[in-house]
């Protein structure tokens, strides 16, 4: 009994302990989900209220979520953290079959960007952790336990302090580990000889059926080839192009400001020239010092480097106007994007991301931003 209890117990703080350890990876893309959580039950209100909310609740959350983990994965405070873990995970059970059926938020964010799992398998990871904790529940009554040499409370609290500064420092930068699909080293569009070209395809109608059938290229100089009367079987409806070529990175686009051409694949192609995109998911909310820093870093990569630079908004055009005007913002051309898709290039508002010959080449903070002299001197 008790080798399966330690066993239980391990599982349980395990799982606990990696999930709040990737969420204090990136507490940013958590409060993410707390406001989508927020706005999806009504509850949006409150961030006008408190605006700070979701990014504190995200730094409580995980750092709780990690620390129960730990006390119960070394068996320390057994009542406190028995009962801890019910309550949190009664909590979440409800709060997930709810949302496995009602599909409120597409994905809980219970592991980060770490792994991705659908509302109903959320649902039943809990209630595979609801059965282990019940058997923690019941063997600890059955369990003689010796106290322990280790000093719990000394652990404990060392564990607490680190965590908490290790979510506070990837809120206020940028995550130490990246799993986002903009990691420094992703080739978000291929380039050269590994671009594909587009497929080209033409629909006919069935002269005697009237059923339509699209052909590509291939398919339809075969047809020719084969069928003699396929000019009199079948009439011309029309054509397409499809580009096969695409972005690694679901839903993120790219439109000049007021136009509603997506130049996406063309702009993170281009191998002539590196690009600096200052990212800013609402100018509005951006620091100003930050911005400030921001333009004056791809400014000097534009002068130095013969770089390309974009500032990358999900701001609307006349917001973008206001912003040029009065901070002088001329020499660089905005692009439109969605919130979502910019604040998962980067947490920081604002931010910079360097994309060389279709590659991530490297990305910032606004506060980590390296000196101008020292970063261009180097290359």
């Amino acid at each position: 009994m008790k080798g399966l209890l330690f066993v239980l117990r391990a599982i349980f703080g395990g799982v606990f302990i990696y999930s709040g350890f990737v969420k204090a990876v990136d507490p940013w893309g958590t409060a993410y989900k707390i406001e989508e959580y927020l706005t999806a039950f009504a509850l949006n209100g409150l961030l006008d209220i408190f605006g700070w909310l979701p990014i504190v609740a995200s730094v409580f959350l995980c750092c709780l979520e990690f620390m129960i983990g730990i006390i119960m994965f070394f068996g320390f405070f057994r009542k406190f953290s028995k009962w801890i873990s019910a309550i949190i995970m009664c909590f979440f059970t409800i709060l997930t079959f709810i949302d496995a059926l009602t599909n409120r938020v597409s994905d809980c964010g219970c592991f980060g960007d770490a792994i991705t799992l659908t509302n109903w398998q959320t649902f039943w990871k809990n209630i595979v952790l609801d059965v282990i904790l019940l058997g923690v529940f019941l063997l600890d009554r059955k369990v003689t336990t010796v106290p322990s040499k280790i000093n719990s409370k000394l652990i404990t609290s060392v564990f607490s302090v680190l965590v908490v500064c290790f979510a506070v420092y990837n809120s206020v930068y940028e995550p130490i580990i990246d799993f986002r699909p903009w990691k420094v080293g992703n080739q978000m569009v291929p380039v050269g000889e590994d671009v594909k070209p587009p497929i080209s395809y033409a629909t006919y109608r069935n002269n005697s059926t009237g059923e339509e059938k699209e052909f590509n290229m291939e398919e339809l100089m075969a047809e020719y080839e084969t069928n003699k009367t396929f000019d009199s079987v079948w009439t011309f409806v029309n054509s397409r192009v499809e580009n096969t070529n695409e972005v690694a990175a679901d839903g993120f686009s790219l439109q000049a400001l007021g136009f509603d051409v997506d130049n996406t694949f063309d702009i993170l192609s281009d191998t002539t020239s590196d690009l600096y995109m200052i990212t800013t998911y609402d100018i509005r909310k951006a620091s100003e010092k930050g911005m400030e820093e921001a333009l004056e870093f791809v400014r000097e990569a534009v002068e130095e480097d013969m770089a390309r630079a974009m500032i990358v908004t999900a701001s609307s055009l006349d917001v973008c106007v206001s912003y040029q005007e009065r901070f002088d913002v001329k020499d660089i051309p905005f692009y439109s994007s969605d919130d979502k898709s910019i604040k998962t290039i980067l947490r920081s508002n604002p931010g910079v991301i360097k994309i060389s010959k279709g590659r991530v080449a490297d990305k910032w903070s606004w506060r980590s931003l390296p000196d101008e002299d020292e970063y261009f001197k180097k290359k």
